[in-house]
Parts: C-alpha cells; structure tokens; sequence
C-alpha cells in the first residue's frame, strides 16, 4: 500500500469490534506520523472521544451493543467538531441517509481500498483544519428575540424603514408598501399591523397574483349560496373575515380591473358586496397594499385605476433590496442560523469569515428570501458547526455578470412611441452643461442636468405631472418638490 503522507499529525480514532481491521488501520495511520486511539464499541468509543479528542473518527455501523449510527449521535454531543467517517459492508438506502442525516463527513463501502481510506482522512483533516480556523473567527451578532416581528437590520434604509412603520401604526391610514421582489413587505405589514390599535383583531394576507381572476372577488368579499356553480353555501370573504383588523393585498398590482373598482369603493365607502348578493355590509378594515411594480407607469398605461392609486398611497413605505443595505447581511445570517435551530432544537452552526466575504460581494437579486434559501441550504451542506464557502452555492462564488433589463412594468411604458419621443432629448450635450455650470455659480453639474431634465419631461408631455414623473423615473411627489424649487429660483417650466 503508498499513500501521500499528511501535511500535519492528527489523532484518529478507530471504533471497530474487528481487532484484525483495527491492526490493518492503525500500522497505516501511525506509519503518516497519526497518533491512533482504538475502541472496540461504540459505547467505549464515546468514552475515548470525550477523552481523547480526536480530530477524525473511523466507526463501524456493524457491531455489537450500539449501532454506528447510533454511536455517531452521540459523538456529535461528546466531540462534534470531529469528522466522522462511517464503514459500513451494508450500503444500504437507509444507511447512506442516516449516516449523513447525523453529521457524517462521509461513509465507505467494505471492503475498501485502504489507500482511498487514507485519502478520505486526509481530506477529513483538511476540512477539520479550515473548520478550527474559521471557528476562531466567527461570533454571534443577534438575539432573535429582539426581532419578534422578524425585520432585522440596523442599516440607515432599514432605520428610515422602522421610523416609517413607527409613524403610520398607530393611524388608521392606508399603506402603501413598495420594493422588489423578495424585500420583506409582509414582514411589514405585519409590523404595522401588530403595533396598530387593531393589533387583537385579524391580520390576512392575500396574494393576488396567485388567485385565479374567476375567484379573487369570491376570495376578497365573499359570495352568497347558488351565487354560481359549485357555491352550495354561504362564504364570508377576506375584507369581512376582516372586520376590525388588517387586510394585506400582496401583489396589488396584478389585480384585474373589476376588482380594482370594488376595493376602491371597500376603501371609500367603508362597505362590501357579496358575490350574488344584493345587500350591503358595512365593515371597518384598515387597507396595506404591496407591489414589486410600478404603479405610476401602470395608470398612464390604464393598468391601474388612477383613482385607487391615490387611496392606496395615502402613505408610502419603500424598502431597499439587499443590495443597497449589505451591512445588514451578517445580522440577517446570524438570525437565519438561530431561526433555524432552534426549529430543529439543534445548536446554531456559524459563518466563517471567508463564506462572509461571498455573502457580502454578491448582490443578492432575489434580496432576503434568496438570501434565506442559501443560508438554509449551507446549514444543511455543513459538515461542522461551521459554514465555508465551499457550503454555498457557485452561483453566489461565482456570479454570471448579466446586462440589467428593464422590469416588465417600465419595459411596457419605455418602449411606447409616446414615452421613447421624450426620452431621447432629456440630457443635453455634454459641452452645454458644462458652460451652464460655468455661468451658473452655486450650481452643481448633477442640479443643472436634473432641473434641465424636469423642463424638457414637462414640456414633451405638456404639463402632465403624472407622465412626466414617469419619464423621470421618480414620484410625482419628488416631483412636485423640484418644480416648486425651480419656480422660486425663477426657472420657467411648462404648466
């Protein structure tokens, strides 16, 4: 047999009621410089782990007293950053599961190649050494019991965040929430919820993408019996379900026309109408609207009812994507990790400084859910208590760069005739700022190009302030702001 010595000694323990195995591994092991511990059971092979500590663990699944398996739960308490490697002559479907369902580093068929052994615990020890050292340097960041409603951040956008939520609560004011996909909404609606003054009445959340148009008025106000084919009784709807509490329509966006108009006259009118029914019934629901799209564009486009959308953005919160708040991403982890062990009742693993840094250079486009998935995904991957790069997926180590394109929503406005008229003379030549600067003092380049922008958006689309905040790609509120601003600096601007 020849194999490539180790880089470094390490303390191998062998449990195997094979005395003739134990022999074989033992000349192989100490002839590479390891110190070998034997055990020949697995309640004695506890024991020698407790006071030993050894580095690699070879254990048998086939012995007398305690199974392998067995024995290896409980290694995990008595030594658990150890790499246990299972032997086992009996591969079966169950073993292989267990084996890594349990923490093994990996198991090996017998009769086996006593060179590939060797080389396994090479590689064992190789993951052991990078275990130790991340282990030095990871800590732990939150208490997940100071974040009850499940947001978490201490970033300045996620403070501008809480202080909003702070603001609204306590009102019976409509909500309007907005951000990508994956940012949180619910989350914050449930926060406002919570800390409103009708936190002991019900909260329902209601994805309106995800109901069929046929149902989502029978989901949202309910029907009554013989309505239509198939309502063999009387249904209380989402909005009634409601009364006294908090309605959250997630994916607001996605809504049909129809319904838009009955929620508008729910929001109005303070009152429902069932499916089939003909009476009235008087509710009182406090209304949080969500959507990844943009709304604007969607009522100058006639998506979305104008009128609606102002009911809706009574009061406006905006969270970031992850990839504008990266300082929150190492609370997030730490949080995730704790979440998750505590579910399983398990100790939480920890994140090495290394699989940090991948964390933190990736920009996360599916925000925190995705980031959610990869942390629950290397929780599983881990071999030890700690994570490594090596747990988390190539896509996060090695990001494809990919051109940024437009969103549906804005792709659907931008390409129109109407708005791309507009868009091609916004910006002025390069040497014309540059002069308007120059005679302009106090002025900075960024303020010339931005008012420059606003006259041109307003005089292509005559005044219109809702198509011209569009063109810009800002609200029409920030818009408002700057027109004011320029018309007190005496700059002339279509009206």
């Amino acid at each position: 047999m020849s194999a490539t010595p180790s880089t470094a000694s390490a303390k191998v323990l062998v449990i195997d009621d094979d005395k003739d195995l134990r022999y074989s591994l033992r000349r192989a092991l100490a002839g590479l410089g390891h110190t070998v511990i034997e055990a020949d059971s697995g309640e004695t092979g506890v024991v020698a782990a407790k006071r030993d500590q050894p580095d690699v663990i070879l254990l048998d699944n086939r012995m007398g007293g305690m199974t392998g398996i067995e024995t290896l739960q409980m290694l995990r308490g008595a030594q658990p950053q150890a790499m246990v490697i299972l032997m086992t002559a009996f591969g079966t479907t169950q073993t292989a599961i267990e084996a890594m369902k349990f923490g093994a580093y990996d198991y090996v068929m017998k009769p086996f190649d006593q060179a590939k052994l060797i080389t396994l615990v090479d590689k064992a020890l190789s993951a052991r050494r990078d275990l130790a050292a991340a282990t030095k340097s990871t800590r732990t960041l939150v208490n997940p019991a100071d974040y009850k409603e499940g947001i978490v951040g201490s970033s300045e956008p996620m403070q501008e965040v809480l202080k909003s939520i702070g603001q609204v609560a306590a009102s019976d004011a409509t909500v309007l929430i907005t951000g990508e996909s994956g940012t949180g909404k619910e989350l914050v609606a449930r926060c406002i919820h919570q800390h409103s003054l009708r936190a002991k009445g019900t909260f329902m959340a209601v994805n309106c993408a995800a109901i069929p148009e046929n149902l989502i008025e029978s989901e949202l106000f309910g029907h009554e019996k013989g309505a239509f084919t198939g309502a063999a009784n009387l249904k209380l709807g989402k909005f009634e379900l409601c009364d006294g509490g908090t309605i959250f329509l997630d994916e607001i966006g996605d809504m049909s026309l129809p319904t838009q108009t009955k929620v508008l006259r729910a929001i109005q009118e303070g009152e429902i109408q069932r499916v089939g029914g003909t009476v009235t019934v008087k509710i009182s629901v406090r209304l949080v609207a969500a959507t990844n799209k943009d709304l604007e564009a969607m009522v100058a486009t006639r998506q979305f009812r104008e009128d609606l959308y102002y009911r809706l953005n009574v009061f406006r919160i905006r969270l970031p994507a992850l990839r504008h708040r990266k300082g929150d991403v190492p609370m997030l982890v730490d949080y995730m990790l704790q979440r998750q062990a505590a579910a399983k009742k398990i100790r939480p693993k920890r994140l090495s400084n290394e699989a940090l840094d991948a964390l933190l250079a990736y920009d996360w486009p599916g925000n925190v859910r995705e980031l959610e998935n990869v942390v629950q995904r290397a929780n599983v991957l881990a071999k030890g208590e700690t994570i490594l790069p090596k747990d988390l997926p190539q896509d996060v180590l090695n990001p494809r760069k990919t051109p940024i394109v437009a969103t549906p929503a804005v792709a659907a406005v931008t390409t129109t005739t109407e708005a791309a008229a507009p868009v091609a003379g916004l910006i002025p030549a390069y040497d014309t700022i540059y002069k308007q600067c120059r005679v302009n003092d106090g002025k900075s380049i960024l303020t010339v190009i931005e008012m420059e922008m606003i006259r041109r958006a307003m005089e292509e689309t005559r005044g219109n302030q809702l198509r011209s905040a569009m063109i810009l790609g800002i609200n029409r509120s920030t818009l408002k702001k700057r027109l004011l601003e320029m018309r007190e600096a005496g700059i002339k601007v279509f009206t």
